[in-house]
């Protein structure tokens, strides 16, 4: 940190070299995750699909009572698990690749951010495998895009960055407690709730005040709204949202570059 202009550089000249490591532990990561499968891609789609089919079901079954979603519920549910998997699985995907290199990672010197381009990699080949889901689902019950869904990948963008900023800041410990990777499962069912994935943004009470603070539900609303109904409310502060994750990232990167020596000589010890 005493020669910011030579860790600039490092940084550049590190980011532009690890693209070929990057693909072959994508493709190595993705060959083991699915080799030894029966119905293989297929489990990428399970877990939103069995999500919202509980959902859906709950709802028929007058179990909940949601407010008018503007599209059919089945929609909307799939639409917000959809969506919300790109958080989580960009989220976890760092603690995953990294794990997943301990070895490697001790005993070759590479550059890091090789490990984080692979989990962008994984998350993008996730994201669009469920995103096949999402397009039946719009087709089967007959609801059409809005020309401005050319906007959508913007707001989804920040649920990725926002779950790869925050996966790299955990990288550290998810390296040396595995309680991190358990905690964060535990974390994301109960921030599920606490974002309207399944249901409409709620106008009073305390969950409306939690929902309203949580930066996650300006992404995903936005990203709803531009797909069906043409325009959002939510743009300024999605745009907000995005820059302050750009920033957050670069700490992040700087973060791991000092301490991943630290980190490789605790666990190669």
């Amino acid at each position: 940190m005493r020669r910011p202009l030579r860790l600039l550089k490092g940084m550049a000249r590190d980011i532009i070299a690890s693209r070929e490591l990057a693909w072959r532990l994508f493709v190595r990561d993705t060959s083991i995750q699915y080799r030894q499968t029966v119905f293989g891609y297929f489990w990428a789609v399970f877990p939103p699909l069995v999500t919202s089919m509980v959902f859906i079901l709950m709802n028929h079954s007058n179990l909940l009572k949601m407010k008018e979603t503007g599209i059919p519920y089945p929609v909307y549910v799939v639409m917000g698990t959809v969506f919300f998997g790109l958080f989580s699985d960009s989220l976890m995907a760092p603690l995953k690749v990294v794990n997943g290199s301990k070895t490697m990672l001790v005993k070759i010197n590479f550059p890091r951010e090789a490990l984080v381009w692979a989990a962008i990699l994984q998350t993008f080949m996730g994201f669009s495998i469920k995103l096949v889901l999402l397009i039946l689902t719009m087709i089967i019950f007959h609801v059409p895009v809005k020309i401005t869904s050319f906007i959508v990948p913007v707001p989804l963008l920040g649920l990725l960055l926002m779950g790869i900023t925050i996966g790299v800041f955990l990288v550290p410990f998810g390296i040396l407690f595995q309680d991190v990777m358990y905690g964060l499962q535990l974390a994301l069912t109960g921030l599920m709730f606490l974002t309207p994935v399944v249901y409409p943004p709620p106008s009073n009470g305390l969950l409306a005040k939690i929902v309203a603070y949580n930066p996650m539900t300006t992404l995903l609303m936005s990203a709803r709204d531009f797909m069906i109904k043409g325009s959002s409310i939510y743009v300024m502060d999605m745009m907000i949202v995005i820059i302050i994750m750009i920033l957050l990232l670069f700490i992040a990167w700087v973060i791991i570059r000092i301490a991943f020596p630290i980190v490789i000589e605790r666990i190669g010890t």
